[in-house]
């Protein structure tokens, strides 16, 4: 007589590897482990170090101390062209740690600028102006954006960070570890396909005045679709440097 304990354990077993598969089956388009430099292990837009950006250990480093995004001198790294899809849906996954980070100081900043401000952006922060963490993307600016907020997350420690724009359902997620936070949000017109592509850094803000990064990025993944809770926790699990099993 087979008992309920194996056939729970069998199909618990099942499931995880179904999930795990299916991560690694997932459509990564662009991945930076800063194992080899800032090559795109993936797609062909390998990236650039600015300032006294570095890589040490296999993980970039920024320290920017006081400095804003603003300062010729700021420590980032940037991407020579676009590394998201035109439109649709878009995972990004970040690895990360950091302690006592500047007030919207950026992870990932992606989009346009007038003149000292942000427009038609995607951002990703570990600690905002409310002492919490931000995914947000608009098709304009700042005041018309869609955001959803977590925990703070420069507390030294390291972190996954995954956004999630779902051009399908049209919402926003973030997950942190593997782990939804909070409510998605209804993207409303903040669609990414509105989003400008004219710049992509890590590290730098299109606002002028929010500070440059201070702490290290493991790994930057970009999946040319809306990657599913199993899905991406079955990459919090693999964790970074390493993909899924098949």
């Amino acid at each position: 007589m087979v008992s309920n304990n194996w056939v729970y354990s069998g199909a618990v077993s099942v499931l995880l590897a179904l999930g795990l598969a299916s991560a690694a089956q997932a459509d990564l388009t662009h991945r930076y482990s800063f194992k080899d430099g800032t090559k795109d292990s993936v797609g062909k837009v390998d990236a650039t170090l600015k300032g006294a950006a570095k890589i040490a250990d296999g993980k970039l480093t920024l320290d920017n101390g006081d400095k804003t995004s603003a300062d010729a001198d700021l420590a980032y790294v940037e991407f020579g062209t676009p590394i998201l899809p035109k439109e649709g849906s878009v995972s990004i996954a970040m690895w990360f740690s950091g302690k006592e980070m500047g007030q919207f100081s950026r992870l990932l900043d992606i989009g346009g600028k007038d003149d000292t401000s942000g427009t038609a952006f995607i951002y990703l922060t570990a600690r905002t102006g409310d002492d919490g963490s931000r995914a947000a993307i608009s098709a304009t600016d700042a005041g018309s954006k869609s955001n959803v907020d977590g925990v703070r997350l420069d507390d030294g420690k390291p972190h996954l960070a995954t956004v999630v724009i779902d051009g399908t359902a049209k919402k926003l997620h973030l997950y942190v570890d593997g782990k939804e936070v909070g409510t998605a949000t209804d993207l409303g017109d903040n669609t990414l396909d509105k989003v400008k592509q004219d710049h992509a850094w890590i590290g730098k803000s299109a606002f002028d005045t929010d500070p440059g990064l201070s702490g290290t990025i493991n790994e930057l993944r970009i999946y040319n679709e809306a990657l599913t809770a199993d899905q991406i926790a079955a990459i919090a699990k693999a964790g970074a440097d390493a993909l899924p099993a098949k």
